[in-house]
């Protein structure tokens, strides 16, 4: 009788978190090191904001085009295999992004980084599923509450490290968590051996009928909207707060704000979802904490705005990490688990996609940010719905 293989199963816990952990390093910081130095990098390469703008949306896109692929890859090669390989490709992708002072290797780069994230992105839940049933919620916990940590870093660390080095550098700091997690995992991926397709991934059928469930849909485009706003404040919201009669030094503190609001949802969700029984509520509420804070931004004074971006920063991250939770609790077993997170990532990065570019042309036409806030409020009254039945406890097959 030929024996199964069960790699990252027969890991230690602590070895197969660490490994989570330092993929999850590289799944946002990366991306989020991008944003603080676009004026540096705009005078530097003398390129117009149109294509800055393009690049910010470039791994939204990539996100939402890539995705579907990642659990055939994982039903063709195995899932530790396409997480390393995953990795290889992000340091090339770091590497070109970094290198030369050039326009096309810097969307090049993004380009190709954005995929990879794809990856890691979709298949660390179905792996989490597969590998550590019984702690679900300590995996995936790891995984968002590393994802905002690493991220708030690489947000508040870009700027010092470009003024003392270059942007180049900056952005090329991230090799280096990035060659930690690619040893980690190819040493996962030895041990792991070649993966049998009917034992551990994505059967066609299942790839095609995922798509078809209702409940599937509801999840997906609860993830959409989640992280529509994330996105669009992410993108737009000290032109917000300007707007409001804020200064621009207040303007990026509350940004710090909206961060440091991100982990406390993340770390609340993370901990809590997973061990708690009534998760619909436990889901309600997050989104009605992202109603709260968009539609606080909109409708009350400037002086109260603090509380609102700490609202929306919690909500947002929140209900992030409860949508992979959900990947994971929801799904009957990996597999299930693959296809519904590649379906969920394709649809919710399409929605997310239309934000940032639907807040500017509201913008543009109205000459005020009050009517993306209004959209904004509307949408995330219907992302409440979402939530009620995104977290039903029913089982998706």
């Amino acid at each position: 009788m030929k024996q199964k293989n069960r790699p990252a199963a027969a890991l230690p816990l602590g070895l197969l978190l660490i490994a989570v952990a330092l993929l999850a390093a590289n799944l946002r910081a990366p991306l989020a090191a991008l944003g603080p130095l676009v004026g540096m990098i705009q005078a530097d390469l003398r390129t117009s904001g149109t294509f800055m703008g393009i690049a910010a949306a470039l791994p939204m896109l990539a996100f939402a085009l890539f995705s579907p692929f990642a659990p055939k890859a994982a039903r063709r090669f195995g899932m530790e295999r396409v997480l390393a390989a995953s990795l290889a490709l992000m340091i090339v992708a770091l590497v070109c992004r970094s290198s030369e002072p050039s326009e096309s290797l810097l969307a090049g780069g993004t380009l190709l980084l954005a995929a990879a994230i794809a990856m890691g992105n979709v298949l660390l839940p179905a792996l989490a599923k597969r590998n550590l049933p019984g702690r679900v919620g300590l995996a995936v916990g790891t995984l968002s509450v590393v994802m905002a940590l690493s991220s708030a870093l690489a947000a508040s660390a870009s700027v010092p490290l470009a003024e003392y080095a270059g942007w180049q550098w900056s952005l090329a700091v991230w090799l280096l968590p990035a060659t930690a997690a690619l040893c980690v995992w190819l040493a996962i991926a030895r041990r792991a051996g070649a993966e049998r397709p009917s034992e551990n991934m994505l059967s066609d059928g299942l790839t095609g009928n995922i798509w078809r469930l209702r409940p599937a849909w509801c999840l997906s485009a609860f993830m959409g909207l989640q992280s529509l706003l994330f996105y669009s404040l992410v993108n737009f919201l000290p032109s917000v707060l300007m707007e409001k009669g804020i200064g621009t030094a207040a303007a990026g503190n509350y940004v710090a704000l909206f961060q440091i609001g991100s982990l406390a949802g993340s770390l609340s969700a993370s901990f809590l979802f997973a061990r708690i029984r009534h998760r619909q509520w436990f889901n309600l509420g997050l989104s009605l904490m992202m109603l709260a804070g968009i539609s606080g931004l909109w409708l009350m004074p400037a002086g109260t705005a603090p509380l609102w971006i700490l609202l929306a920063g919690a909500g947002t991250s929140g209900c992030f990490a409860s949508a992979l939770m959900l990947f994971a609790l929801r799904s009957s077993d990996s597999r299930t688990a693959a296809a519904l997170s590649g379906m969920a990532q394709t649809v919710g990065y399409s929605i997310a996609a239309v934000g940032p570019l639907g807040m500017g042309l509201l913008y543009d036409v109205s000459g005020s940010w009050s009517a993306s806030l209004s959209v904004l409020s509307v949408l995330m009254l219907a992302e409440c719905v979402l939530a009620w039945f995104a977290a039903r406890p029913d089982i998706i097959r």
